[in-house]
């Protein structure tokens, strides 16, 4: 072994150089891993190898003394914590989590550790992975904690970085395998699908697409997307003068793009323009002009209500987007198409009004839809060649359409799950070429929930009708759960609280289980923390009311402002 110090050659199984006296092994605390003598952190779980704080606390829970190492981390000094509890420094979402290892701490003796999220002054936020142990003690002393905290907050915003480059890669091959815009019945959906997942991204409230109308001398906003589907913000203006905007406009065919991090940098006449192109006060803007060759046809852009620094990876998505979208944009359209995420109708009084049971409108006319031949393998096309799917066609051209059988095979193992969109309807896309149709619930009426399916290019595949408007994905996550945080920095004596196991999640809720679910209620409001199964574990923190329970399963919906969350949309790509 070599001494990374002063290069000497160490005997093997040495800790130390005889040398210089550095250290030749790095053996972490809580896993027992044997790292590199460099290694700042842990390679196998993360822990911080360098700065490791130590507190000792009574059965209480109170602060008996503190090392200088923990005093950084915690962020008080000396004099100040003596006799105070450790959890007046825990952020209060994180204290259901500091209780319940506490409490197992008692319960077992058994060493707990945790990560958890200190607030040692107002708008201070520190990640910080705490190991907790009871000490032992002689007969008549009293049980004493010790506890060794290290700072990982900037580990986890480098892991938080590191997952915004895998969405990133993960996004680009995903518009590159699914990116089919050249049929009309898939055109808009793929543009809102990609249009959606630029806002998400870039941590957006609002994504809009408008094409410049050369004749009107305008930009027409043809497509917009909400954060939000409570949203109740008017659409922007359909079309927007360019001679109201002009020098905004140069600007941004002038530098190929507009990027505003706060809207008070600009003239109130700049922020009164925006205003009334978007009908709303907003904070920043990031547009990027869409080119056909060399001729600029539209923008696509992002906008938030408050101050936004745009990332580079943010400002890299909206230039791609523009440019994949460059030659599937119609050169008119009838009017704004705007995507957003479901939201059920309210009465006059805020209640949720029930969906109407009336069938949709139908897309596939009963007559049009053609059952498979049978045998599949048997008979070939009649022409020597495959239909092309095109996307512009001459008028009286038969536009082709994909043939349908039932499906009795048993499982469902090769079906592919297809949801229905926001007007019922199902959008199918071959996974071979790409090709689409969309059809409506009457298909499945008529040949039960499972169908095969074959292109007009001759390529089958396999389909299952889902009824959920929302994919449910199955999942074993550990986490936590409180029902109520309101009560100052400490849990009250009525609250439900304690670990959990998510069992299956959406973007719109989550569904676990739990030991005490039957003390919860229909409508409670709880505070769920879990990490996801990622490369990089990634933190969901989020408030839920509670919409059904079963046993020791609950189901929740996500709430607030907070709803829609890119993480999880990123999960689920």
């Amino acid at each position: 072994m070599t001494c990374p110090k002063c290069g000497s050659d160490t005997a093997q199984g040495l800790n130390y150089c005889g040398g210089c006296g550095a250290q030749l092994k790095n053996a972490c605390s809580g896993c027992g891993t044997i790292n590199p003598p460099f290694f700042k952190y842990c390679g196998q779980c993360g822990r911080n190898l360098v700065d490791v704080g130590s507190v000792l606390l009574n059965r209480a829970g109170l602060i008996l003394t503190a090392d200088a190492t923990a005093l950084r981390v915690i962020g008080q000094e000396a004099g100040t914590v003596k006799g105070k509890p450790f959890s007046l420094y825990v952020k209060v979402d994180d204290l259901v989590i500091f209780y319940s290892h506490w409490n197992e701490l008692m319960r077992s003796s058994q060493r707990q550790s945790v990560e958890i999220e200190l607030q040692p002054s107002p708008g201070t936020t520190i990640h910080a992975q705490v190991d907790m142990s009871l000490l032992r003690v002689k007969a008549g002393q009293r049980p004493r904690i010790h506890m060794a905290i290290s700072d990982m907050t900037d580990l986890r915003l480098a892991m938080q970085d590191a997952q915004a480059m895998q969405d990133l890669i993960n996004l680009i091959f995903t518009w590159v395998d699914d990116f089919h815009p050249s049929q009309a019945a898939g055109r808009e959906k793929t543009i809102g699908s990609v249009l959606e997942k630029v806002g998400l991204f870039a941590a957006a409230q609002y994504g809009f697409i408008s094409r410049i109308d050369v004749k009107e001398k305008s930009l027409v906003t043809d497509f917009m997307w909400r954060f939000s589907p409570d949203e109740e913000a008017p659409p922007p203006t359909p079309s927007m003068p360019i001679a109201l905007m002009a020098r905004i406009f140069d600007k941004l065919i002038r530098d190929r793009q507009f990027l505003v991090n706060d809207t008070k940098t600009l003239s109130s006449l700049e922020r009164k323009i925006l205003r009334e192109w978007h009908q709303v006060d907003l904070g920043a803007i990031m547009c990027h002009v869409i080119y056909r060759r060399k001729t600029p046809i539209g923008v696509i852009g992002v906008a938030t209500t408050r101050p936004m620094h745009w990332s580079d990876y943010a400002v890299s998505l909206a230039k791609l987007a523009g440019s994949l979208m460059a030659e599937a944009l119609p050169y008119s359209r009838p009017g704004l198409t705007v995507i957003q995420p479901r939201k059920k109708p309210k009465g006059p009084d805020g209640s949720v009004v029930p969906e109407s049971t009336e069938p949709p409108l139908e897309t596939i006319d009963i007559a049009d839809i053609e059952i498979i031949e049978e045998p599949p393998e048997a008979t070939p096309p009649a022409s020597g060649k495959s239909p092309q799917k095109t996307g512009g066609r001459s008028e009286g051209t038969v536009t082709p359409r994909m043939k349908f059988a039932s499906d009795k095979q048993p499982g469902d193992k090769g079906r592919k799950p297809v949801f229905p969109g926001e007007d019922g309807k199902y959008l199918m896309t071959c996974p071979q070429c790409g090709f689409q149709d969309t059809v409506s619930v009457r298909l499945f009426e008529m040949m039960g929930s499972a169908v095969r399916v074959q292109c007009p290019n001759n390529h089958r595949f396999r389909i299952i009708r889902e009824l959920r408007t929302i994919y449910r994905k199955q999942v074993r996550l550990e986490g936590y759960f409180a029902q109520a945080l309101q009560n100052g920095n400490k849990l009250a004596s009525g609250d439900v609280w304690g670990p959990m196991v998510v069992q299956n999640l959406s973007k719109a809720g989550v569904k676990f289980i739990c030991g005490n679910a039957n003390q919860l209620r229909i409508g409670d409001r709880l505070q769920v923390r879990f990490n996801l199964d990622n490369a990089n574990l990634t933190l969901i923190k989020k408030a839920v009311i509670v919409k059904s329970i079963h046993a020791d399963t609950v189901g929740c919906q996500f709430d607030g402002t907070d709803r829609y969350d890119a993480a999880l949309g990123f999960y689920f790509l």
